[in-house]
């Protein structure tokens, strides 16, 4: 224990001796990193936060839904988390920031990598345990550094939007299409019951009433007659069901539409970019503080390596 004690004396005195050297290492990290700082250019980062709704609850099964009250978790699913971190990590928003901020120019670097990874390096996106995702983006300039950060956000939410949206569409589209080829045939339908009509006289006889129900034909008929309006009865009965298909259809167009058109948000914003006001970077006192720390310790490590040295020769 006395020998312990013994070997801390000696170290301490050992930089004791070497002070002067110890602290001339420790105050020129101190200035050169201080001039480090000063020379570096200001950085400033700007942060937003925002938590992914469950997409469902943009679903026109959920919005215009016939059942009793259903529960639906308003969060999204681990796995729609997974899509806005594939979307938010993906090459095409760092081009996509690059092209609507011109960053090229603004960075003035014309090799296409370089500045690739100039502005991927400058924007970050994290994932916390309470379901909340951090955006971030640092640039020499603050309102630019709000801009690019509002900006990537609302690229990832388009894209996540659009994974419904689209499918939104090509269903109206296709219910359209349908709608539009069962009026064609409507309006032929109509065509051969007017011809049949004309043919027999029989301009009355199964008209639509209320209650979707047909008039009848009491009148005696000859045969060619009650042939014809046999005919006339299978014609009005189908165009009564392609015209409630349309009418069906219609509905169903009219559904998927409010939700491919309207404005809705899918991310609930808990913190908007804002403009900083104090840069992120340099961190000057974070960096000559570590400095002073390092060239402490190294300078201390340096005179007990060389005392040992010595020590060690002299015994030879």
């Amino acid at each position: 224990m006395n020998e312990t004690s013994f070997d801390l004396i000696g170290i301490f005195r050992q930089i004791f001796k070497k002070k002067k050297f110890v602290l001339s290492v420790t105050i020129a990290a101190g200035v050169l990193s201080f001039i480090f700082c000063l020379l570096q250019q200001e950085r400033y980062t700007s942060e937003t936060v925002f938590i992914v709704k469950n997409p469902l609850l943009i679903d026109r099964n959920y919005v215009f839904r016939n059942t009793s009250y259903e529960h639906r978790e308003f969060f999204a699913v681990p796995d729609d988390i997974d899509h806005i971190q594939t979307i938010g990590k993906s090459d095409g928003l760092i081009w996509h920031l690059i092209g609507k901020f011109d960053l090229g120019k603004v960075y003035n670097i014309k090799n296409d990598q370089k500045l690739f990874k100039r502005v991927k390096r400058n924007y970050k996106l994290k994932h916390e345990d309470t379901k909340n995702i951090e955006l971030y983006y640092t640039d020499p300039d603050p309102k630019r550094a709000q801009a690019i950060a509002v900006a990537a956000r609302e690229y990832i939410e388009e894209m996540f939007r659009n994974y419904f949206l689209t499918t939104n569409k090509d269903i109206t589209n296709a219910l359209r299409i349908k709608a539009t080829n069962l009026s064609d045939s409507i309006v032929t339908l109509d065509d051969s019951i007017k011809t049949l009509r004309a043919a027999t006289g029989n301009y009355s006889a199964l008209l639509p009433q209320r209650g979707n129900s047909i008039s009848s034909y009491a009148a005696s008929l000859s045969p060619e007659n009650a042939a014809s309006l046999e005919r006339l009865q299978e014609l009005t009965v189908l165009k009564d069901q392609l015209v409630k298909d349309v009418a069906n259809y219609t509905t169903l167009i009219n559904e998927y539409e409010v939700m491919e058109s309207g404005d809705i948000r899918v991310f609930y914003v808990v913190q908007d970019a804002y403009e900083p006001g104090v840069s992120s970077y340099p961190q000057t006192l974070i960096i000559i503080g570590a400095s002073i720390l390092g060239a402490l310790i190294f300078s201390c490590f340096l005179v007990l390596f060389t005392g040992f040295y010595k020590t060690v020769m002299q015994t030879k």
